[in-house]
């Protein structure tokens, strides 16, 4: 059995971003197991007095799983 991760990015409208990748990888013979999305906090810092000074972000992930019979 193969296994292949899809990167998800963040997007409007997440339940046809969701589709379109699912709908591409099953032409290949690949069936859709699940799929994760979160959000990460990356700290920023405080710089020296102030210069320089980065607020904290928050970073997207995502991911689509998928298998396929060898």
């Amino acid at each position: 059995m193969k296994y292949k991760v899809v990167p998800f990015y963040r997007a409007k409208e997440v339940s046809k971003e969701l589709q379109s990748i699912i709908n591409t990888n099953a032409v290949d013979g690949f069936k859709y197991v699940n799929h994760q999305y979160s959000d990460k906090l990356k700290p920023g810092n405080i710089g020296c007095f102030g210069i320089g000074a980065k607020p904290d972000t928050i970073i997207h992930v995502g991911f689509v799983i998928f298998q396929k019979e060898s």
